[in-house]
């Protein structure tokens, strides 16, 4: 009997000793417990649930996310029978870090993180909200607005800058649109504004027309005084279009028509505008192929000394072959490549068909002649580009033979040309010349601010010079400068004889580019060099003898 009484008092103190131990396990672990009775009366309650507001009443809902000190907390409940009576158990877990997180996931996922706006993907699910919910006979708008030229306020007033004009701006279209208009900023200088009201096309024109035009209106950015151009392209549901992304690309494309058109402002979309569209959507796939395929070629166009009846040097100029087999000269798809970041992987190719043809070259016209290669001024302010095109360049052995061709945006403040680049230039011995002076900013401290070997004055100052006296002053200024800077002069553009006659009689300008002389030429074609390039020679060494008197030398000398 006595032993009987020692076992069961045993089993009660390690029972004891089990419950202290939960208990104390309970108390120490991360997560709120609680017991509550069936008459709501708390059974237990671990520190951590004490701090919780409320219990578990018979209502509270299986689970819930509750706040309590600044933090949320994830409550369970689930009902259990012990000893005949009916219990509930409650189990908190603190959910405010994960909920943080999130929150950011969720942020960088939806919103932009410079302007804190909606970003495409969030544009995209509200518009597919309307159009889940829009009842027949209803419409509501998608407008697309473009900051137009804005790489060259990044170019000329830095990227710091260029992202707070872009918050102003956004500001400012936010403060033009109604309490249920929806803005979002879905790519570098696009916006989005989603219009849900149901508007007639001619007041819809005109609201996103005072959009636009306030945009225009002047920012003050870190002291600087900045003024900006938009356009805008709008689609309206259903006409347009029954998915999101569908309406935003007629947007894109009304988009498109009014910035081909100045003055236009705003455009609303067309049937007519999808052809054009889906041509562009083509030539993006054409390029992209003709890359692939190493379809990517030059030729190459004279630059003439017509003073001594010579070749001075040739220009690098790209050329595609299509897929009928045609070459085809940059026009737009130049600037599309820009658009779709293909200019790179252009320039690689042009690069290597160069030097794949020096051989040629030499035999055609004699060794040792110079090259003028065109770089665009956004990929002369990318320096991690132009750090591998120099070693790719010092690697051959002939970069001093090279011209590089750049515009005057490349030289601009912002850009990281002068202070990275250029100085590895020099040192590899390349040569630079600042293309199409006059065409673009025409600063003089572009000229003051660098070592530039050549100026080539653009063709909108030389076509017709000889009967613009304006022009004429133009280039006698420029003329003077690069004197003054030990820079040489030459001109592009070049098409008549008077123009020609003009630049010897009157003019020091030893070397000048364009039609006149040569249209640009095939490797193919140098087989044939004497005849293609024979009448460029004969008016090169005619322009050297004493020409009669002209009325253009009586009237404007």
């Amino acid at each position: 009997m006595t032993a009987r009484v020692a076992t069961l008092h045993a089993i009660r103190a390690e029972s004891g000793e089990a419950s202290a131990l939960t208990a104390a396990a309970l108390d120490a672990a991360g997560v709120a417990f609680r017991i509550d009775d069936e008459n709501d009366n708390c059974a237990y309650a671990n520190p951590l649930a004490r701090r919780l507001r409320g219990g578990a009443p018979k209502d509270a809902p299986e689970r819930e996310e509750i706040q309590s000190d600044g933090r949320m907390f994830l409550i369970e409940r689930r009902g259990f029978e012990f000893a005949g009576r009916i219990y509930r158990v409650s189990a908190g877990v603190d959910i405010d870090a994960q909920r943080r997180l999130q929150d950011e996931l969720f942020q960088r996922a939806y919103f932009d993180a410079l302007t804190g706006l909606p970003n495409r993907e969030l544009c995209d699910r509200a518009t597919a909200d309307l159009i889940r919910t829009r009842k027949a006979g209803h419409n509501f708008a998608v407008a697309v607005i473009d900051i137009d030229k804005f790489s060259q306020i990044n170019a000329f007033h830095g990227s710091s800058i260029g992202d707070a004009l872009l918050s102003k701006i956004a500001e400012r279209i936010g403060a033009e649109i109604g309490p249920d208009d929806l803005l979002a900023r879905i790519g570098g200088d696009e916006f989005c504004v989603l219009l849900p009201g149901d508007v007639a096309p001619s007041e819809l024109l005109a609201r996103v027309q005072r959009i636009v035009s306030r945009i225009g209106d002047p920012y003050f950015v870190e002291s600087s005084e900045i003024f900006v151009a938009a356009v805008a392209g709008v689609s309206v549901w259903p006409r347009d279009g029954s998915h999101p992304e569908g309406l935003r690309q007629k947007a894109a494309a009304a988009l498109a028509e009014a910035k081909a058109s100045p003055g236009l402002g705003v455009s609303l979309f067309q049937p007519r505008m999808e052809e054009a569209e889906l041509g562009r959507a083509k030539l993006e796939m054409s390029l992209r192929s003709a890359i692939r395929d190493r379809r990517i070629g030059c030729a190459f166009q004279p630059k003439f000394d017509f003073r001594a009846g010579r070749i001075d040097s040739l220009e690098v100029l790209m050329r595609w072959r299509d897929e009928e087999g045609a070459w085809q000269a940059p026009g737009e798809f130049m600037d599309l490549a820009h658009k779709v970041g293909l200019t790179n992987d252009i320039t690689r190719l042009v690069f290597e068909e160069t030097m794949a043809s020096i051989d040629a070259i030499g035999e055609a016209f004699g060794s040792g002649l110079s090259f003028g290669f065109n770089i665009s001024a956004r990929q002369a302010g990318d320096a991690r580009f132009m750090q591998r095109f120099a070693e790719t360049l010092a690697a051959t052995g002939q970069a001093s033979r090279f011209m590089l061709e750049l515009t005057e945006e490349a030289f601009l403040p912002a850009s990281q040309f002068q202070s990275r680049v250029l100085p590895r230039l020099r040192e590899i011995g390349a040569k630079i010349s600042i293309d199409d002076f006059g065409a673009g900013y025409s600063s003089l401290s572009t000229l003051a601010d660098i070592t530039a070997d050549e100026v080539k004055v653009d063709r909108s100052l030389i076509t017709g010079i000889d009967r613009r006296p304006r022009s004429q002053s133009l280039l006698r200024a420029i003329e003077s400068i690069g004197a003054a800077l030990g820079t040489e002069v030459i001109v592009e553009g070049v098409e008549t004889a008077d123009e020609l006659a003009y630049l010897r009689d009157f003019t020091q300008i030893r070397v000048a580019q364009g039609y006149f002389f040569s249209k640009p030429i095939f490797l193919s074609e140098f087989a044939g060099r004497g005849e293609a390039l024979g009448r460029g020679h004969e008016r090169a060494l005619a322009a050297r003898e004493p020409a009669p008197a002209r009325a253009f030398e009586r009237r404007n000398v």
